[in-house]
């Protein structure tokens, strides 16, 4: 099935070890809601790495889609990878 693309939405590249998907808020929440991707309580950080400069590490993924959200700029350059997951905007 192909995906239809919203560029007005952001989306995201994520990996883990074995599976690789672009997905929106929206999609990440539906397919990973009762895994420990959205438990805050369960979260073990998350560190950025960007081409750009400083990128800031933070506590839980909510906050890492808050800031990839907020900053067009992000798009390609910035990526924030905890434990065996990485996630980068590409939309």
């Amino acid at each position: 099935m192909d995906k239809q693309y919203n560029y007005g939405e952001p989306e995201y590249l994520c990996w883990w070890e074995d599976v690789i998907g672009v997905y929106t808020e929206k999609e990440l929440y539906k397919q990973y809601k009762n895994t420990n991707l959205f438990d805050e309580e369960e979260q073990i950080g998350w560190g950025g790495y960007s081409t750009y400069g400083h990128t800031p590490d933070f506590e839980t993924f909510q906050e890492v889609l808050e800031y990839l959200r907020e900053n067009e700029d992000c798009i390609l350059n910035t990526k924030f990878i905890s434990h065996n997951m990485n996630i980068v905007r590409v939309i």
